[in-house]
């Protein structure tokens, strides 16, 4: 008789394991989030992986070295750190030229957050909900003039380079040790997490929605980040 297939835990970050704040930088990693994912870490015997829009250098400044024995999948998979080594592309100016026309653009007092990353820019409107159509057609405009991707998510659109997306992310960390041969569960709660749900379910896996945004792409939904803190206890307990 064969044991059963040992569970992965594949992660989304702003929205699943943190709330999302107003602007990006309005959030705050819990000492009970920390003690949580080292945990996870450890009981999973280092299955655990953070898969997030944000760049490896934003939760890196969020986490600390709590994130260091995670396995991270950064910009949407673009960055990835395993073991300690990373694999990236090169750097990218076009968006620091791009956040500085956005502002150009925008304005400073028009509520607009501008929110630079190492492969990516979003334009978050939460503060402005009134320029939501605006935002989003300088971001088609800035997409077809330099050849990158427009990702709508929650209430923010992101400008980032072509050719990876969650999905692909999942489907990498998959294939490494330690994760090779286990059954990966994804949470997430954004469109951007649809690819990796799917991408989880057709490994044999599962995936969880956080909220009713993408709950019919999932197995089973939480409603908010405690209760998926909450569902990691049960499962650690």
């Amino acid at each position: 008789m064969t044991s059963p297939r040992p569970l992965s835990l594949l992660l989304d970050f702003d929205g699943t394991l943190v709330a999302i704040g107003e602007t990006p930088d309005a959030i705050c990693v819990s000492e009970e989030l920390q003690g949580l994912m080292a945990q996870a870490v450890e009981q999973l015997e280092g299955r655990v992986a953070v898969i997030s829009g944000r760049s490896l250098e934003q939760l890196d400044a969020l986490w600390g070295r709590g994130l260091w024995p995670v396995t991270v999948a950064a910009s949407h998979g673009l960055e990835m750190r395993h073991n300690g080594r990373l694999r990236a592309p090169p750097p990218s100016r076009i968006f620091a030229s791009l956040s500085r026309a956005t502002e150009a653009r925008f304005g400073a007092q028009s509520g607009v957050v501008i929110e630079l990353k190492s492969f990516g820019l979003g334009l978050h409107y939460r503060l402005a909900p009134r320029l939501r159509d605006a935002l989003r057609d300088w971001a088609e405009e800035c997409a077809v003039e330099h050849d990158l991707v427009v990702q709508p998510g929650d209430m923010v659109y992101e400008l980032r380079l072509p050719g990876a997306d969650k999905g692909d992310a999942v489907r990498a960390i998959m294939q490494r040790v330690p994760f090779a041969g286990s059954l990966p569960v994804y949470i997430g709660d954004d469109l951007t997490d649809i690819p990796a749900i799917d991408a989880a379910r057709a490994l044999g896996g599962r995936g969880i929605a956080v909220g009713s945004r993408i709950g019919e792409a999932a197995n089973e939904t939480l409603a908010n980040p405690e209760e998926v803190q909450g569902w990691l206890r049960n499962l650690l307990a």
